[in-house]
């Protein structure tokens, strides 16, 4: 089985996508993270120096490759504009399950000012980023599942609850 993790900057992807790789006894793939070994830059810095358009084209092919490859189980914590692409939607549909993580605004604006916001290039200004969020819901409806997230649920508390997902024959996933 192959699970994709969506949902906005700092919806917990990456922290939730070690959890359940590990329950799972799956390999975990940071999208963001892959694209910044093989580009040698920082998601930051590739928006900055080359833009966002490039960015996108990079974590298309990174996608590719990633859907492409053997070796399942596989948790792949996507980008939070990842889903913003209609073919990236397409290959994550097609290639296994896609989970939608959705904090409220203000648990996500929490995180992102404590975590450091200059990391993010599109966070700059928290008014902007919930219009950008806004923008974004529907095309993270396009999940199979969406799972609201607690301010007081931690990373391995919202794997948990994936994994119930998976295993309850009730829930059409």
């Amino acid at each position: 089985m192959r699970i994709f993790l969506t949902g906005f900057m700092a919806a917990g992807k990456t922290t939730v996508g070690r959890e359940l790789a590990a329950l799972l006894e799956a390999r975990f793939v940071d999208l963001d993270g892959t694209i910044e070994e093989h580009a040698g830059a920082s998601v930051a810095r590739i928006f900055s120096c080359d833009g966002e358009d490039r960015f996108r084209r990079l974590e298309r092919e990174t996608l590719e490759r990633v859907t492409a490859a053997g070796g399942d189980p596989l948790v792949v914590a996507t980008g939070g504009g990842t889903m913003t692409d209609e073919r990236n939607r397409r290959l994550m549909a097609e290639s296994g399950l896609v989970v939608w993580l959705d904090p409220d605004f203000e648990i996500l604006s929490d995180r992102l000012t404590r975590a450091a916001a200059g990391e993010r290039p599109l966070f700059r200004d928290p008014q902007q980023a919930r219009r950008l969020l806004e923008r974004r819901r529907g095309d993270y409806r396009h999940a199979d599942v969406r799972l609201e997230i607690a301010a007081d649920e931690g990373p391995r508390d919202v794997a948990a609850r994936i994994l119930e997902r998976l295993n309850d024959p009730a829930c059409d996933i």
